[in-house]
């Protein structure tokens, strides 16, 4: 494809963040743009409620640092809120930037009201659609990175905002977990292994995943990683159901890890039984790698996992669907290769990192030099550099 992108020279994004937590793929996609756009001549400044380790990496990625987070809108705390606008508006005349990002633009945040009354442009996250939230007065393009992110906006009055950004994912970050941060669960013999990595949290669906594993009856080993075992609530459910079905014998438990290549390389078979999803970071990963996906078909799974041909994809919800998916890729090797194999082709050629950080430079600059948001939707949906 020929690159119709120009540098955005001297475009300064603020991008502020709702977390610093560096596990977190929003906060590394967000160092991820920071660094893949100073070729391109622009640059971001990232706020909230920065760490010091946060603030160190982003130096080391070339983005500049503020510590200082919005505030909801709240008419009980009215003047607080107020005086918050102030001070953000205050910020914004001293930095200067061409156009404000709300990576997670919540109830009214203060900082996008102060852009708004600044005259600042104002990209956010697309998400549900709150309709009371007066920010969508504010917004004039909502970034997404695929259509089922942005599903509810797109239902709704806001619809021509909405811009398919595409995924900042980068193989290179992958490929630095391969090193595996401590001894890497063994694997039971004879057995293929199914992978699970992410938050314990029922909308993950593990207790269904759990279900499936009694289906298969010890065909094949099942490890769960993610969060902390040890703690109560839905991990400590999920522990009980497999001890109470009789299948813990065949899973392994593990905690959270930063390894995930290392990790991945173990797996015969990744599988994501979830009830929603946006567009799964892991998924994406595991495709890279060359292993099979088993999913459900949820959000933006179906977008990455063409059923039959780069993995399979159940019903949410349904463990006698996700056992038999498993099963057809547990007793044929052969099936595996062949998913694997295609899956790694397609996440090859489909996911570009600096692709994507231009589409995201083209809508700033877009928006910066007064282009009407009418038709940023018409514009950006299927966006093209």
């Amino acid at each position: 494809m020929t690159s119709s992108f120009t540098p955005a020279s001297g475009l300064h994004v603020l991008l502020e963040l709702s977390s610093a937590d560096l596990r977190i793929g929003a906060v590394n996609d967000a160092l991820d743009l920071a660094q893949l756009s100073a070729p391109f001549g622009a640059r971001l400044t990232l706020c909230g409620p920065l760490t010091p380790e946060f603030c160190a990496e982003a130096t080391r990625r070339g983005a500049a640092t503020v510590v200082a987070a919005s505030r909801a809108f709240s008419r009980r705390e009215l003047p607080l809120y107020a005086w918050d606008v102030a001070t953000w508006t205050a910020r914004l005349r001293r930095l200067r930037p061409d156009v404000v990002h709300m990576n997670y633009p919540g109830y009214g945040p203060s900082l996008a009201y102060a852009a708004y009354l600044s005259g600042i442009p104002l990209v956010a996250r697309a998400g549900p659609v709150l309709a009371e939230n007066p920010v969508y007065r504010w917004v004039n393009a909502y970034a997404a990175n695929c259509e089922a992110q942005a599903e509810s906006l797109l239902a709704s009055p806001y619809a021509d905002r909405v811009v398919v950004t595409g995924d900042l994912f980068r193989p290179d970050r992958l490929q630095a977990t391969m090193v595996p941060e401590r001894g890497l669960p063994p694997r039971r013999p004879g057995l293929p292994r199914i992978v699970f990595l992410g938050q314990l949290v029922e909308r993950k669906g593990l207790h269904v995943l759990v279900e499936s594993m009694a289906r298969l009856r010890g065909e094949a080993e099942l490890l769960l990683v993610g969060g902390d075992w040890r703690s109560s609530g839905y991990a400590a459910d999920v522990l009980a159901l497999a001890r109470r079905l009789g299948v813990d014998e065949w899973i392994t438990f593990e905690d959270h890890r930063g390894d995930v290549g290392a990790i991945l390389r173990t797996a015969d078979v990744f599988v994501l039984p979830s009830f929603s999803e946006a567009r799964p970071r892991t998924i994406i990963e595991a495709m890279m790698l060359g292993i099979p996906v088993v999913a459900t078909s949820v959000g933006g799974v179906p977008s990455l996992v063409d059923d039959g041909r780069t993995g399979l994809l159940v019903p949410a919800g349904d463990a006698a669907a996700l056992a038999d998916a498993l099963g057809r890729l547990v007793r044929s090797p052969e099936l595996r290769e062949r998913l694997g194999d295609a899956a790694a082709r397609h996440a090859a050629s489909e996911f570009s990192a600096v692709r994507t950080a231009q589409r995201y430079l083209r809508l700033y600059r877009s928006l910066a030099s007064g282009e009407p948001q009418a038709v940023a939707g018409a514009k950006y949906r299927d966006m093209e550099v």
